[in-house]
């Protein structure tokens, strides 16, 4: 079909242009400096990381080894046993315990026979790692966390641990979770005596008699937590595992206020306690246990 000349516009420019095409969504930026760009929203978009000052964070306090309790007199409830124990809390929140009974080869034992659970690869610690609905296990190491010097496992009785211990190492479990039962039926009968002691001073103090029980997992109130601890470390690197270890005390301490901690050192060379009074480190007697009592019970 022809047009008649009438319909030609006079000016042949003189026409409205169709908007522009919509730029797909896959095609490259014409921009020049685009990689300026996305690393400047990289940067701006990123959390910070927290870190905390040198003075907001706790400064260590080096003390003298606190008293040393015999554990015959706590039985035979010596009047000036209390005292020093009562004293010792209320000044660092933990105390020493000596000839307690439990005999050195049920210590040993079970710390030899732990040192095999460090020695599990990575890849099958993943299947046993701690989480808010698992309270056993390894100790989750993130990628920036590997060669820590410290690690650290959980174990109880729970029967989903026995059976996943089992599946990864199921030839050391076994004689690792007997010598542990062994051993923790001898500092159950330690904690007993000292949460008699302290029912006792309770109730001098208030004229009340209370008594609570803890319920955890298939209904023991308690927990054992085994620790590796490297060595041949820098001191730099030293210095801020420890204060990673600090602030991990600070949070379980919240978690568990009302905890009675019963602590085998084997030798430790320090020993360090977080709690409302500050942090503060000695060195443990050799063959002694140190009490600790959470800020509730203080």
């Amino acid at each position: 079909m022809a047009l008649s000349p009438q319909s030609v516009p006079e000016n042949p420019f003189d026409f409205r242009a169709p908007p522009p095409s919509p730029v797909a969504s896959g095609r490259r930026s014409c921009v020049t400096n685009d990689e300026v760009l996305s690393e400047f929203l990289q940067h701006s978009l990123r959390v910070p990381d927290l870190i905390l000052p040198d003075k907001v964070f706790p400064r260590q306090k080096f003390i003298d080894n606190p008293p040393k309790i015999d554990f015959q007199a706590l039985n035979s409830m010596q009047t000036e046993t209390l005292p020093k124990i009562l004293d010792s809390i209320a000044t660092i929140g933990c105390f020493q315990l000596v000839n307690y009974g439990i005999p050195v080869e049920s210590i040993r034992s079970a710390l030899t026979a732990a040192a095999g659970i460090f020695q599990l690869p990575p890849q099958k610690r993943t299947a046993v790692t701690r989480s808010p609905e698992k309270l056993y296990g390894f100790e989750e190491v993130h990628e920036e966390d590997e060669g820590e010097v410290s690690e650290e496992f959980v174990w109880c009785k729970a029967k989903a641990l026995e059976l996943a211990m089992e599946g990864i190492w199921p030839v050391g479990y076994s004689n690792f979770s007997e010598k542990m039962e062994t051993l923790v039926a001898e500092m159950e009968k330690v904690a007993e005596k000292i949460l008699i002691v302290f029912r006792e001073i309770y109730q001098e103090k208030t004229g009340r008699c209370e008594k609570e029980k803890m319920e955890g997992e298939d209904g023991n109130g308690w927990a054992c937590y085994v620790y590796k601890h490297g060595g041949n470390v820098s001191a730099e690197k030293w210095r801020s595992c420890l204060r990673y270890d600090v602030m991990k005390m600070l949070i379980g301490g919240m978690d568990y206020s009302h905890t009675l901690c019963l602590h085998i050192c084997d030798g430790s060379s320090e020993f360090h306690v977080y709690s409302k009074k500050g942090w503060v480190s000695f060195c443990p007697h050799k063959h002694a246990l140190v009490v600790t009592v959470g800020d509730q019970t203080q």
